[in-house]
């Protein structure tokens, strides 16, 4: 999974693959606008592969039949990783449920057994994916596990990258096989039903884990490539055009994109057209609400929480922290826009991490989850 776009290097653990992606980033928004950092998320040790260990050369591996199909999850549910094991609680962090009970870090590679970073709840609530490691094997490799709320395990099978993509009708996954060169689709019985290539000099630099567009007929990296489904040529976005565009993200209905460019962060039509600046700096992890309304991001290395209201072009600031004393990460919005939930990472070099949610005014600010910035909400909007 590498960074630079060089298809040679062995997959990283998330907390490398956080450190190294923030790495790349500042390299490419210094390229743009001079003077801008970002903190290292220095949390990562590098976990190299013994040639041959590879996601590609294992097979999926089917659990136990499933159980009954489980029922959602509760509405505003939070999945979240830490130590080791996932649990479910509710909205606030509350009543939490260990689903999967794994070794510690001290224990297991330094990251743990279990993990989870962005999208663990399928749409419609009902199955979680995420991300599992064998703590006594001397390879550090990982598979993606699939379970119900109750943490019956589906199915599991390998994969490289780090964000796991659900489909929107919840029934299948998307990852990468060979980072850069295959994706994989799975459904929730562990088979794989489909593998997709990316013609060699299609993928630009960086490290892009693959999205689905809107309809569910064809996979996006988020650099600017559609891959059909259906076997035919994958395909430069039109907004790709513009070779400067960075933290690309696609509203939900797939009819608008945000990215940055040139130092400015805009919003254009999906074709690229019709782009508006929107905000004059460098942004980070810019997430549309399940609306389409309003967009959250970091702003100041990482140091300022915003969101944008699209249809006025309002840009509020929620909270700020001197850099580096705090750095945020923005995660998901509640269905209703009005919320947003966030990572506050706390002295970089020791990676002391927590989830927050505040309201979009910047009102009620609460600490969820201490010890963690691995989480995601289960929103109401995604049980209809």
């Amino acid at each position: 999974m590498p960074r630079d776009g060089r298809h040679s290097a062995p997959p990283r653990s998330p907390r490398s693959v956080t450190a190294v992606r923030n790495r790349e980033m500042s390299k490419q928004s210094r390229a743009g606008r001079s003077g801008i950092r970002r903190p290292l998320a220095a949390l990562g040790i590098v976990c190299l592969l013994v040639a041959g260990c590879n996601a590609a050369d294992r097979e999926p591996m089917a659990a136990d039949p499933p159980p009954p199909t489980p029922t959602p999850g509760s509405s505003g549910a939070l999945a979240y990783a830490v130590d080791g094991d996932i649990f479910v609680a509710e909205w606030d962090g509350s009543n939490a449920v260990r689903i999967a009970d794994g070794r510690p870090p001290s224990d297991c590679h330094d990251i743990g057994e279990y993990w989870g970073e962005g999208p663990i709840w399928s749409p419609d609530g009902r199955y979680l994916a995420y991300r599992h490691t064998d703590c006594d094997s001397p390879h550090f490799w990982w598979d993606i596990v699939i379970s119900d709320p109750e943490g019956n395990v589906v199915a599991s099978f390998p994969s490289e990258g780090w964000l796991i993509s659900w489909s929107p009708d919840s029934t299948r996954v998307a990852t990468w096989v060979r980072w850069g060169e295959t994706l994989a689709v799975y459904g929730l019985d562990g088979e794989r039903q489909a593998v997709l290539t990316l013609p060699p000099g299609l993928m630009g630099a960086g490290d892009y884990d693959p999205v689905w567009s809107a309809d569910g007929a064809s996979l996006m990296v988020p650099n600017g490539v559609e891959i059909p489904l259906d076997g035919s040529t994958p395909r430069k976005l039109p907004w790709a055009a513009d070779e400067h565009a960075l933290q690309v993200v696609y509203s939900p209905d797939g009819s608008r994109v945000a990215y940055m460019t040139g130092g400015s962060f805009v919003v254009a039509a999906a074709d690229g057209s019709n782009a508006q600046e929107v905000f004059g700096e460098f942004v980070w992890d810019p997430k549309w609400s399940r609306a389409g309304d309003r967009i959250a991001f970091t702003s100041g290395d990482g140091s300022e929480l915003r969101v944008l209201d699209v249809a006025t072009g309002t840009v509020t600031l929620l909270t700020r922290k001197d850099w580096p004393e705090f750095t945020f990460r923005v995660i998901d919005f509640s269905p209703e826009g009005d919320r947003i939930l966030f990572s506050k990472t706390e002295d970089e070099g020791a990676g002391v991490s927590s989830l927050w949610s505040v309201n979009a005014d910047g009102s009620d600010l609460r600490r969820l989850v201490a010890g963690t910035a691995l989480g995601d909400w289960l929103s109401p909007s995604q049980t209809r």
